[in-house]
């Protein structure tokens, strides 16, 4: 089963939106995330809004990614770089079911 840290931003160009996910793509791989997305929504109330969603193999890998990450100078500035383009929305925990 895993994990998702799936969070919705508004605001910010796709350019720039680009290169901050970027940074807290790598910050979030070092620390064990399997993968680091960034979508934006193209239709709805919700259209242009971006997500972008972090997964990890479990909770177990969760926890350490997260733990680790907090401790992280690059990490906070990559999270730092999000904020300074764009607002938090909402954000989400998912558990994938295998099928």
């Amino acid at each position: 089963m895993s994990i998702s840290v799936v969070t919705i931003r508004r605001g910010g160009t796709g350019e720039a939106m680009m290169a901050a996910t970027r940074k807290l793509k790598m910050a979030s791989e070092k620390h064990g995330a399997e993968s680091v997305s960034l979508s934006q929504i193209m239709v709805g109330p919700d259209s242009g809004q971006w997500v972008i969603r972090i997964r990890c193999s479990d909770w177990e890998a969760l926890g350490k990614m997260m733990q680790a990450a907090s401790n992280d100078p690059t990490a906070k500035e990559a999270l730092a770089g999000l904020d300074a383009v764009s607002e938090v929305v909402t954000r989400r925990l998912t558990a994938s079911l295998d099928l």
